[in-house]
């Protein structure tokens, strides 16, 4: 299964990355990111995307099993843009999404939060 995580290069999306790598191939990991730069020491691969644009959200999310949305944090355009990350999940054909607002709560794996 191939798992996208989005906003990966924030504070709750390297948790996130490094709670999967205990659990699956890094190989199965995609850290989804605005800029590719930030994620050079993720240890996974990386696409560049922004939830404002709906065209790279859909190639981010080629051959993708399962998106991770991690909320955004700009509370005035939230709703636009997980929209659209849900939009382009489905028009991928990704099998399951999995929503995590910023705030710490319950994941499949233990954060520390």
């Amino acid at each position: 299964m191939t798992i996208a995580v989005t906003g990966a290069t924030g504070q709750l999306g390297r948790l996130i990355i490094a709670g999967l790598k205990n659990k699956v191939a890094e190989e199965q990991i995609i850290a989804v990111v605005r800029n590719a730069s930030k994620a050079k020491n993720l240890g996974v691969s990386v696409r560049e995307a922004d939830y404002t644009e709906p065209t790279k959200l859909l190639e981010a999310f080629q051959g993708v099993d399962m998106v991770m949305l991690i909320s955004g944090t700009d509370m005035g355009q939230r709703i636009a843009q997980h929209h659209n990350v849900i939009e382009a999940a489905k028009a991928a054909d990704v099998k399951h999404c999995l929503y995590k607002p910023f705030a710490c709560g319950k994941l499949p794996f233990k954060l520390g939060c």
